[in-house]
């Protein structure tokens, strides 16, 4: 599948290859670099142990890699972003009208333009980077083009003698969301014999069938039909149910695809209380110990199905997962990750509710006592998550008293998001802000000092602008912290930072980690020219690191100026194939029919520390795709 190459590793070694089957990477670690042509039914990319090597987990960078595209959206007075947990969050308003100040792309340009060139650079190539680069651009866009209906592009891919494109295939049909693929995608899930046929396989591969279980959760959640949510629970729900499957990765799509049949509107409600019922259920039921890491994903599907929220339903829910945070029976690692973070997602403040004030202890005791890192800092990303006043006073004493080098990033990041939540109020938390640039000028770890600087700028505190600026000018040459503070001045805000970034940004044509995170700084900026310069290092670069960097940076900002030139660059056989690739990428970016990238309803509070090889490993899941 056609993933961006490894976005952190990159500033600490040199990417030779393109991820055939992965890549975009989301922590620390030594992720794959699987070359083109590797992997099979069920084995793509190279292994550790006959695993794909995950990277490690326990750092703040993996959380804030999965985490972060809510927070990295224009936050501009005008803008209605929508609330954190909404349908309209999940879905995304329409580029046309978040980008209105961007150049956003036209209806004519999508239809007349990017799509046919998608399509036709589908059809003649045989390259699989071209071609899964291809599926999920016209995927995001989610339309018929001139002469082209996206199904048809898209379905006689399900049967390339390749499984990284199949895969892409299938998921690709979900990414679109049109009603008119949930026949496709249910004969894939169920691998009877239409599904065989579609595949032209005798069997359907369970990787498949579980690609084909995350595209139906997120083609029910677009759905506006009644009809097809039912189909699509009924459908994954009986999975859970059939005892002759083993297959980790086909259970675990299954369960995160019931977590996306939320819905807002109460004609659908009562489906997505009926899920949580059955899934809690399911997650209590002992299924054996090798059956966890499973069952681990249901408490993250139940805080996405109900949202925030005190109902006696969120409280049975809540009551349950702090009992297993603080039991003195001892369960697994990823139980303990999951209970932390659906009560992060189902949590409100004390001072909303004084009952959810127990809530909020379980989740500081696990903290204190409890033996797992990755739940430990689960459990103040949740406390973060729930805010309110005691939380807020509560993570300002732990942050003094954390440990500066493990422990304090962690906090750091926490208090940022109660910071980002009272900022979207229209206020400004200036002693938390303050709290954190006293440590970003006296601490001298650079991994520390990079999540303060993130989480300065969720405070959006434009009085710490001088200080993140001159921190940028001494530390320029360490690529990771320097992007991290080009992160921190785009969250900011403030535009007398543009001529900087921009400077940055022509100097780190070699330093694609720091590229792009100048990249997207200065697109949250609202710099037009920004684009102009990308495109023009695009033409001119050769490296794979580099060039999905300019890729993702191109579609974020998504000018309609850049069309014409990357439709031409698609067409042009002299540009090399990896090449090629990553314009088809740039190209979906820009025609994305939403806010943000599809897979934030799948990685946003995911439990990644517990995630199977299809969902995410740093190389072959669903949450490693460009």
């Amino acid at each position: 599948m056609f993933r961006a190459a490894p976005v952190l590793f990159v500033c600490l070694s040199v990417v030779a290859t393109l991820p055939a089957h992965g890549g975009q990477y989301r922590g620390q670690g030594t992720p794959m670099a699987p070359m083109p042509g590797s992997g099979g039914p069920g084995t793509p990319g190279p292994t550790s142990g006959g695993r794909p090597a995950a990277p490690e987990t326990a750092n703040w960078q993996a959380w804030w890699e999965f985490n972060k595209e809510p927070f990295l959206l224009l936050r501009k007075a005008e803008d209605k972003t929508p609330t954190t947990g909404s349908d309209d969050f999940y879905l995304g308003q329409r580029r046309t009208e978040a980008r209105a100040d961007t150049l956003a792309p036209t209806p004519s340009d999508l239809q007349d333009k990017i799509v046919p060139a998608l399509a036709r650079l589908l059809a003649a190539e045989h390259n699989r980077d071209i071609q899964s680069a291809c599926l999920v651009a016209l995927g995001k866009i989610g339309r018929d083009g001139k002469g082209v209906e996206l199904e048809n592009a898209i379905v006689p891919l399900l049967a390339r003698d390749d499984q990284e494109v199949r895969e892409t295939a299938v998921l690709s049909l979900g990414i679109a969301g049109r009603d008119k693929a949930l026949p496709i995608l249910s004969a894939l899930v169920r691998g009877d014999a239409e599904g065989k046929r579609l595949s032209d396989r005798a069997e359907v591969y369970d990787r498949t069938r579980a690609f084909a279980a995350y595209g139906l959760g997120l083609l029910a959640m677009r759905s506006e039909d009644g009809a097809l949510k039912q189909k699509v629970h009924d459908l994954l729900w009986a999975l859970l149910q059939d005892k002759e499957i083993k297959s980790r990765d086909l259970l675990t799509a299954a369960v995160t695809g019931l977590g996306l049949l939320r819905t807002e509107r109460s004609a659908h409600k009562r489906l997505g209380w009926q899920t949580v019922e059955e899934l809690l259920s399911w997650y209590q039921t002992d299924l054996g110990r090798g059956d966890e890491i499973v069952q681990a994903h249901a408490p993250v599907a139940i805080g996405r199905l109900l949202g925030r929220g005190s109902s006696p339903l969120h409280q049975r829910c809540k009551e349950h997962f702090a009992l297993v945070l603080n039991a003195s029976q001892r369960h697994s690692n990823p139980i303990l990750q999951s209970a932390a973070l659906a009560l992060g997602m189902l949590g409100v403040p004390a001072e909303q509710n004084a009952d959810d004030a127990a809530f909020a202890r379980a989740l500081q005791q696990h903290y204190e006592r409890g033996h797992d890192r990755q739940a430990r800092y689960f459990s103040l990303m949740a406390l973060g998550r729930i805010g309110g006043a005691s939380n807020r006073s509560w993570l300002l004493g732990a942050y003094e008293k954390s440990s500066k080098g493990v422990e304090r990033p962690w906090v750091a990041l926490a208090l940022g998001l109660i910071a980002d939540a009272a900022l979207r109020r229209g206020e400004v938390d200036v002693e938390v802000a303050e709290t954190l640039l006293r440590d970003l000028r006296s601490i001298r770890s650079d991994d520390v000092r990079a999540a303060l600087a993130v989480a300065i700028g969720l405070c959006g505190h434009v009085a710490a602008v001088p200080t993140v600026m001159q921190q940028l000018h001494d530390e320029e040459g360490q690529e990771r912290l320097a992007g991290y503070l080009c992160v921190s001045l785009g969250l900011l805000g403030d535009p007398t930072t543009t001529p900087a970034l921009t400077a940055i940004l022509e100097r780190s044509l070699r330093r694609p980690f720091l590229l792009q995170q100048a990249a997207v700084a200065l697109g949250r900026l609202g710099d037009k020219n920004a684009m102009l310069r990308l495109l023009e290092m695009l033409q001119r670069s050769d490296s794979v690191a580099v060039l999905s960097a300019l890729a993702i940076a191109i579609g974020d900002i998504g000018d309609r100026r850049s069309i014409d030139p990357l439709v031409e660059l698609a067409g042009n056989a002299e540009i090399t194939k990896l090449g090629r690739a990553f314009v088809a990428a740039a190209l979906g970016g820009i025609g994305d029919k939403d806010v943000m990238p599809w897979s934030v309803p799948l990685s946003e509070d995911c439990n990644y520390a517990a995630a199977v090889d299809t969902l995410t490993n740093g190389a072959t899941g669903v949450l490693d795709i460009l």
